[in-house]
């Protein structure tokens, strides 16, 4: 019979090596900041997606934005500000308020084509150590 001492010691190493391997790679965020125009004017709210660019061969996660009431936005990779160094292809999202009716769906205030990363057209490069301001104006 083993002792519950070592039972518990024993169990305190597995978990201890469990979750290190579970640990992501440490990656080095940047800063992103930024404005969304349409058609010339801020796009009061809405949604901000960066998508690696795979054509270029980037792999990394994607990064995300709520656009603010006065167009701008500050991208951040699940919960931790910035997105890492590499192309994006970018996407960007404003709804309409949803009605309180189950009859009519949110519409799009913006063309629907910048909601599809190979339509949008909208690319950019995030580089490290330096202040990635991208702003986007939509037509």
């Amino acid at each position: 019979m083993i002792p519950a001492r070592m039972l518990i010691v024993g169990s305190f190493i597995l978990c201890s090596l469990l979750l290190a391997g579970c640990q992501k790679k440490a990656t080095t965020l940047n800063q992103v900041t930024g404005k969304v125009l349409y058609k010339g004017a801020p796009l009061s709210g809405g949604l901000i997606v960066f998508s690696p660019d795979t054509s270029r061969g980037e792999t990394g996660g994607i990064a995300f934005s709520k656009i603010n009431e006065d167009g701008t936005y500050t991208l951040q990779s699940g919960d931790i500000k910035g997105a890492s160094a590499g192309w994006y292809r970018v996407t960007v999202a404003c709804l309409s308020n949803p009605s309180s009716s189950y009859e009519s769906a949110p519409l799009s205030l913006i063309p629907d084509k910048y909601r599809d990363p190979q339509l949008s057209q909208l690319q950019c490069e995030v580089k490290t150590n330096r202040d990635n301001h991208l702003d986007f104006n939509l037509d």
